[in-house]
C-alpha cells in the first residue's frame, strides 16, 4: 500500500469512497472546493484503487481533521491508523488536532484514543437526521501536538 498528497486528481476516487463509507456523504463540488481552499488530502492507494483517505483543513496552529474515510471492504487492516499517523507527523509543528465523531463510532472513538486524542465534548443532534427522524450526537476529541513531542517521534 501508498500514501501519498493527494489532489485534484483524486477527487472522484474520492467522491465515489466517500459515498461507499458515509450515509451522508460530500458532493464533489464540496471535496473540490475544499481542495480549492487548501484542505489536505491524502491517501492510500492499494496496486493503484483507492483504499483510504484522510481530509483535514490547518486554521492558524489548529489541524482540523474532516473526514476519515477507509473502503468498507479495507476495514480493519490499519488504512485509518496509517493515515492518521502519516498525518500526524506531517503535522507536528502545528499545536492541536481536533474533530468529531459519531458517538456510535466506537472503532474510530478507539483509534483515536490509541493516538492519544481526548474526549473533549459533545455537539448535541449534530449529525443530520436519519430515515427515523433521529439525530446522533458528535463526539469532541483533541490532540495537543506540544504535550504529544516526544511521542511523535515514534508515530
Amino acid at each position: 500500500m501508498t500514501i501519498r498528497r493527494g489532489g485534484m486528481g483524486d477527487l472522484n476516487a474520492v467522491f465515489q469512497l466517500n459515498h461507499r463509507a458515509f450515509g451522508e456523504a460530500w458532493s464533489i463540488g464540496s471535496l473540490h472546493a475544499a481542495l480549492d481552499s487548501g484542505f489536505d488530502l491524502v491517501v492510500c492507494e492499494d496496486e493503484g484503487i483507492l483504499a483510504g483517505y484522510i481530509l483535514s483543513q490547518d486554521i492558524l496552529d489548529e489541524v482540523h481533521i474532516m473526514q476519515v474515510a477507509v473502503d468498507p471492504a479495507r476495514r480493519r487492516q490499519g488504512i485509518a491508523s496509517n493515515l492518521t499517523t502519516h498525518l500526524l507527523r506531517g503535522k507536528a509543528a502545528m499545536s492541536v488536532v481536533l474533530l468529531e465523531v459519531r458517538a456510535s463510532n466506537h472503532a474510530a472513538r478507539r483509534l483515536y484514543a490509541k493516538f492519544g486524542f481526548r474526549e473533549n465534548g459533545v455537539r448535541k443532534k449534530y449529525y443530520a437526521p436519519d430515515a427515523a427522524g433521529w439525530q446522533e450526537d458528535a463526539i469532541l476529541m483533541g490532540l495537543s501536538l506540544r504535550e504529544q513531542s516526544a511521542f511523535s517521534g515514534s508515530l
